[in-house]
């Protein structure tokens, strides 16, 4: 039965009559004294099957169902009678695959079971439809991205997640052991993406990167996935329009190919606007209205927020930042400014980028700068030594993005097993 399968989404476009194999989740069921109703769902939508006693033989075998069990099926497409539904399934043959304990761990009707419990038991939370519209989305998300550069001409690259030193600076690494070395856990594909630009001039990637920074907000993961670029012969500026572009290309998308999903969490993401703004006018927007960050502080949670306020269904490019709060690997400009910019969309930062120091006497001393030792960089900086042209990247991280597309309070609602700073299973 099961190699006659068809999804429920296809029945919309079969005849009434027409006989058709399914196979899914009991959601509900109920059997009474001659007629038994049950919701079978699968990954594409649920439907509606009826059993009549004079007609299935079978008929004693639903009250062995449990909810969540799993069935296939023959039946025959009727009209149904319900309001929100066109079509339902008469039974006329029943496989019970396997039987679901009761009763379940979390709830998967409404939103009684709190968010640490369902991720408990993601497996089951992702026949909720709300979870599953969240990861349906991103899915698109991911893919519209890679569309956009491979039709920008770009190769994907994959880079190593173990790495022999600080892909950033900082020490916000985790140590593993490798084989009789220490190594770490990659903080960014940053280093390789670059190596990989000077020659091939345009990369990207979408990567799973580590940090041990002990966070416990509702948006930071130890573990997230990036979505990264790096463009050989282009500023900062040119690089932020890439991003400009990708995101309303991403969301375009969405919008076009997830429209139910969208409507099953009753949001309706817009097409941002751009705003360039550097970082001294940004300071001055804040202390206008009454956020007062000193030159040389970072922005904090509050006033990316006042951003978003400011500046609703934007995304604010600020650039020109000084250059003791970027990387080392950051081009520096004139008087202390950098060549590198953070991306705020939704209330926070979703990327940071810009343009990357390609000469290797610049890298040195900056890397000093930073207290981090060039020799731990060899291969990389020579890798510039060899006729490398200016270039710069950003990177998007994917669960905020998502977060922020979806509505979503809390980041771990758009990591399928998300990994902070308490979690390790499952």
């Amino acid at each position: 039965m099961l190699n006659k399968r068809i999804l429920i989404k296809e029945i919309s476009n079969k005849k009434i009559g027409t006989d058709v194999y399914l196979a899914g989740w009991v959601k509900k069921i109920k059997v009474l004294g001659k007629i038994s109703f049950l919701t079978l769902t699968d990954v594409s939508g649920s439907i509606q099957v009826i059993a009549l006693k004079e007609n299935f033989k079978q008929f004693r075998e639903l009250e062995k169902i449990s909810n969540q069990s799993v069935i296939s099926l023959k039946g025959t497409i009727k009209k149904s009678e319900l309001k929100n539904a066109d079509k339902e399934i008469e039974i006329k043959k029943l496989e019970i695959l396997n039987l679901a304990e009761s009763p379940l761990p979390i709830d998967l009707s409404g939103e009684t079971t709190n968010i640490d419990k369902r991720i408990d038991h993601r497996f089951l939370d992702l026949r909720r439809e709300k979870t599953l519209a969240i990861f349906k989305i991103q899915s698109e998300i991911t893919s519209a991205f890679r569309e956009f550069f491979k039709n920008s001409n770009f190769i994907e690259i994959q880079t190593p997640s173990i790495i022999g030193s600080s892909s950033e600076g900082g020490t916000e690494l985790f140590p593993v052991k490798y084989f009789e070395k220490n190594a770490y856990l990659a903080q960014s594909p940053q280093l390789y993406k670059q190596m990989c630009a000077i020659s091939i001039e345009k990369v990207f990637t979408i990567s799973p990167v580590w940090r041990a920074e002990k966070h416990n907000t509702p948006r930071h993961l130890n573990e997230s996935r990036q979505m990264d670029i790096e463009v050989a012969f282009v500023d900062e500026f040119e690089i932020m329009k890439y991003m400009e572009k990708s995101i309303e290309y991403m969301i375009k998308k969405v919008k076009e190919n997830s429209a139910k999903e969208l409507k099953i969490l009753n949001v309706q993401p817009k097409v941002p606007k751009a705003k360039y703004l550097s970082y001294k006018e940004t300071l001055s927007i804040l202390k206008k209205n009454k956020i007062n960050i000193k030159y040389g502080e970072d922005l904090t949670p509050e006033s990316e927020e006042k951003l978003n306020k400011l500046f609703p269904y934007t995304v604010c490019y600020i650039h020109s930042w000084p250059s003791t709060l970027k990387p080392f690997y950051i081009w520096p400009k004139e008087n202390g400014i950098s060549g590198g910019f953070d991306a705020i969309y939704g209330g926070m930062e979703i990327s940071s980028g810009g343009q990357r120091v390609h000469v290797p006497k610049i890298l040195e001393k900056q890397l000093k700068e930073k207290g981090l030792n060039p020799k731990d960089f060899k291969s990389y900086i020579d890798s510039f030594r060899y006729g490398s042209p200016i270039h710069s990247g950003w990177s998007i991280g994917l669960e905020r993005f998502t977060m922020i597309l979806v509505g979503a309070k809390n980041i771990r609602e758009c990591c399928l097993f998300p990994r902070d700073r308490d979690r390790l299973t499952p």
